[in-house]
């Protein structure tokens, strides 16, 4: 078993093992090596204290690393004569762990629950109050055989202690290494503490995580400035955690000073499980101090006095050391309050007025009673309000927005007034008609959202503001903020009046979009071939006509034509109705040759020569401006020469003729080369 042993005393060097059992510790000294242990439960108590323990060292250090036995065979609670005889009944202690060992014991009823739970508490009790006195009282430790003292020891010794129960259905051992060379321990001062300063009383408190492990009681030690110390409590003071758990300070409180506002020194000695008591510990002063306030104040009434707000309250009897008070104010109920002054104001006001730069609006007051010890009691809040008839001034800067979806956004800076309640909003869909509200309630933001239909007659839709203060004075309108609604209503469709059909041309007579907002129109053709409609020409707005032929069409065949128009915002009419027209398949006719034209005073002369079979008639085309050709004309008699006397403008014209036989054919339409010039 020697090398398990060495091992786990190489790997806990100074440490601690603690078996189910029992629990041990040592306390390394300069010329001795003191070892304690202790029952880890009631039931563990009863049991060590039936069948005893006994202690055993293996030297580490040494080569041949014996195991030596320290104690008797049996370390057991002495017996209840011999605690009489060596401690007397007049020991602190003795007596308290007689009656802990050897006192009557309740039975428990094996069939009855309570009885059981007494008896099992009770056990609790006794197996605690001998493991408080063992920490704290080392003869009483030795005289429950709960410590052993091992002055056989070098300076350089590194040992291994292990503590053994003796009982036999039980048996546990726990271990606990020492090694000399890393220097002897000593008793560490008190804690660290702080006062909590009350009215007849002293907190004391420190910090229960540092000392946790290093002392099991404490005195508690107290003196008056330049006196000697003497301990509050007569027994070890043992922290004990109240009802809610144990909390982050162990405390103590002293209610045994003369009178508040003496001045006293505190120190904590800790007890350590080797019942050692600590040298010294850190001193502070502190002192009782009047935590009893004076007596609320009473708010009377806030008035308003020539155009000054008065506070008055009444003070209570009974404050006898009223230093004065203190008088504040809020703008609004569920604001901080701020003082009125620097200050207090003498213990006989009862009346303060506010020469504050702002009273218009909400002005909540209350008093604060101060004592000369610095404690405050407050009144109720007292409410009061200025007469008000200054309207604010217009709101300004108006800014705003329509999106696509219909929905406005309006946003303004807030105004300078200090008691603007907030604003109302009104409309109209002209800037000539009534504006109507849209806020029945001041709004207090300085943004606001509409939501408006789009597809409407009205381009624009018209805002104006109103400010309203804390007494509803309301400002006059401000400027009118105009906003253009996103055009999302299509153009009007083009309708087709009429149309004329030859083999080499269709000549489509149409109406224009109606809608004003118009850019343009576009036509479309589709060829019984065709799956899809083609663009064949547009125009601009400025350059619409209500004539167009198509001479890009190739008879026989049969097509279809729509138009649409497009307004300035890319919205597109709803097609036309579709017209379908059919060019017949005719023999060619001969046409004319050289179409020649010549301006005279205001009028053009148009001629060309004739073909070489008799014609019925000529029609004369013209087109202004590279526009589209349309027919202006026709001779008569045959003849081989046109005057046209309707030029509707100055420009250049084009010319075209295409003649008409007895049978009804035609040839195609010839043009003239180039154009002529009418100024």
């Amino acid at each position: 078993m020697l090398r398990p042993l060495l091992f786990a005393a190489v790997m806990l060097y100074l440490g601690t093992t603690n078996a189910q059992s029992v629990r041990t510790t040592a306390f390394n000294a300069t010329d001795s090596v003191t070892i304690r242990w202790a029952p880890t439960s009631a039931p563990s108590w009863e049991r060590i204290n039936r069948y005893g323990c006994r202690v055993e060292r293996m030297e580490v250090s040494r080569n041949d690393r014996p195991i030596r036995r320290l104690s008797p065979d049996t370390l057991r609670p002495m017996p209840l004569e011999l605690l009489r005889t060596t401690f007397g009944a007049q020991h602190p202690h003795a007596p308290i762990i007689a009656q802990a060992l050897y006192g009557e014991k309740m039975a428990p009823n094996t069939n009855d629950i309570n009885a059981q739970l007494d008896a099992a508490q009770q056990a609790a009790l006794r197996w605690s109050l001998c493991a408080l006195y063992a920490d704290v009282d080392p003869r009483i430790a030795d005289a429950l055989g709960y410590r052993w003292v091992d002055r056989d020891v070098t300076r350089d010794g590194f040992y291994l202690y292990r503590v053994i129960t003796n009982d036999p259905s039980h048996p546990d051992t726990a271990l606990v290494g020492v090694d000399r060379k890393q220097g002897f321990a000593t008793v560490p001062p008190g804690p660290a503490i702080t006062a909590q300063e009350k009215e007849g009383s002293i907190g004391i408190r420190w910090d229960r995580e540092l000392v946790h492990g290093v002392f099991s009681a404490y005195w508690i030690e107290r003196r008056s400035t330049g006196g000697p110390w003497t301990r509050l409590n007569s027994a070890p003071f043992v922290p004990m955690d109240n009802e809610r758990g144990t909390g982050p300070y162990q405390l103590y409180t002293d209610t045994t000073i003369a009178r508040d506002h003496v001045p006293y020194d505190y120190r904590v000695l800790g007890i350590t499980p080797f019942g050692m008591v600590s040298a010294e510990a850190p001193v502070i002063t502190a002192m009782g101090r009047d935590r009893t306030p004076p007596p609320n104040p009473v708010m009377k009434e806030v008035r308003d006095e020539k155009g000054k707000l008065v506070v008055h309250w009444e003070q209570p009897a009974g404050a006898g050391d009223l230093k004065g008070f203190r008088v504040e104010k809020t703008h609004h109920a569920n604001a901080a309050y701020v003082p009125l002054h620097k200050a207090l104001l003498p213990p006989t006001a009862r009346q303060f007025t506010d020469t504050s730069s702002f009273l218009i609006g909400e002005n909540h007051y209350r008093v604060w009673a101060v004592d000369t010890a610095g404690n405050g009691s407050v009144s109720m809040s007292g409410y009061g309000a200025l007469a008000d008839s200054i309207a604010p001034a217009p709101p300004t800067g108006l800014r705003g927005s329509i999106d696509t979806t219909g929905v406005v956004t309006v946003h303004w800076p807030l105004g300078k007034e200090p008691d603007i309640l907030g604003y109302r909003v009104f409309f109209a869909n002209a800037a000539d008609h009534n504006f109507n509200n849209l806020s029945p309630e001041p709004i207090q933001d300085t943004v606001f959202r509409d939501t408006i239909p789009l597809r409407t007659l009205t381009k624009h839709i018209y805002y104006r503001l109103v400010a309203v203060d804390r007494n509803f004075n309301h400002s006059a309108m401000s400027a009118t903020l105009k906003l253009g609604k996103p055009d999302v209503v299509a153009p009007v469709a083009p309708v087709f009046q009429r149309y004329a059909v030859n083999d080499s041309s269709v000549v489509l007579h149409f109406v224009p979009s109606s809608s004003k907002d118009v850019r343009r129109h576009t036509l479309l053709r589709k060829s019984s071939t065709d799956t899809t409609w083609r663009e064949v020409t547009a125009w601009s707005v400025t350059d619409m006509p209500r004539v167009w032929a198509d001479r890009t069409v190739m008879a026989p065949a049969a097509y279809t034509y729509t138009m649409l128009a497009i307004d300035s915002a890319g919205n597109a009419s709803p097609r036309a109705v579709p017209l379908e027209v059919r060019l017949p398949a005719r023999a060619q006719r001969p046409g004319v040759t050289t179409v020649k034209a010549v301006a005279i005073d205001g009028h053009v002369q148009v001629s060309w020569t004739a073909p070489p079979r008799p014609v019925k008639h000529y029609v004369i085309y013209r087109s202004r401006e590279e526009g589209a050709m349309a027919a202006v004309g026709f001779t008569k008699d045959g003849g081989n020469t046109f005057s046209d006397v309707r030029i509707p403008a100055k420009g250049r014209y084009r010319y075209a003729v295409k003649a008409v036989y007895a049978d009804g054919g035609a040839s195609r339409i010839v043009e003239m080369e180039g154009g002529v010039e009418v100024r």
